[in-house]
């Protein structure tokens, strides 16, 4: 029986995830980066880490270091060459906790990955919901939310949770991703979404849809007849609102 895989270490979610080349030209091969690949490239080629550094930040061997860099640059080359579209998402990583003694940034936002992703997949879809303070109807905003609602598709089971994110003086757009992340939702419903957290559902491969009338339930079931259009346009957020 093979030994299964380490989910490897990754200090942030990229910044920026997609690009795409200027010139005009017709549909694009979407060439995909996963994150911990990202992160070998941004470690090694532009913080000057040893590949040994590297693995010891990641968490893996050397050699498997190795193999995930190789990859990247694979990729990168046939993106720039081909003239493709290259977007950063997926893989096996989690996000490193501050106490780890190797990390450069220190931002507390840990989850395995691939270990939610399986857990999603066993579930059947779960949908995160941002509520106004009437507990019923979607929040404007995402991060700020009073509340969340989270669901399944079928409603069977349904929570109501105070949002950890909505007093936070900063960085309220990623903590109220992470609670998403934690609660195990595949799926998010909202008005609008910040950059910061749309990146982190873009990598996480969170599929997030727009909004179509102020019931939460029903936005539920207006997503299982299909008629919800997916939310691809993320604001930059403003004034502390996201």
């Amino acid at each position: 029986m093979p030994r299964p895989r380490k989910c490897r270490r990754v200090c942030s979610m990229p910044r920026y995830n997609e690009f795409t080349p200027t010139q005009a030209g017709g549909v694009r091969k979407e060439v995909v980066l996963t994150v911990d690949e990202y992160e070998t490239i941004r470690l090694i080629d532009k913080e000057n880490f040893s590949q040994e550094e590297c693995s010891a930040y990641m968490n893996v061997a050397r050699t498997t270091v190795q193999l995930i860099y190789a990859e990247a640059r694979k990729k990168i080359a046939e993106a720039i060459v081909d003239g493709s579209t290259l977007v950063i998402r997926g893989g096996d990583f989690h996000l490193c906790e501050e106490e780890s003694s190797v990390c450069c940034r220190g931002q507390r936002m840990h989850r395995c990955y691939r270990q939610e992703k399986r857990k999603k997949e066993e579930s059947g879809m779960k949908i995160a919901i941002p509520l106004d303070e009437n507990k019923k109807d979607v929040c404007v905003s995402f991060a700020r939310a009073p509340y969340f609602m989270v669901c399944d598709g079928n409603e069977d089971a349904v929570e109501i949770i105070e949002n950890p994110a909505a007093e936070a003086e900063g960085g309220a757009g990623l903590k109220a991703a992470q609670f998403v992340l934690d609660s195990g939702a595949d799926t998010v419903i909202t008005v609008r979404c910040g950059e910061n957290a749309g990146n982190v559902f873009k990598a996480a491969e969170i599929k997030v849809y727009k909004s179509q009338v102020e019931d939460a339930r029903e936005n539920v079931k207006l997503l299982k007849e299909e008629k919800l259009s997916e939310l691809t346009k993320f604001h930059a957020g403003f004034h502390g609102i996201q």
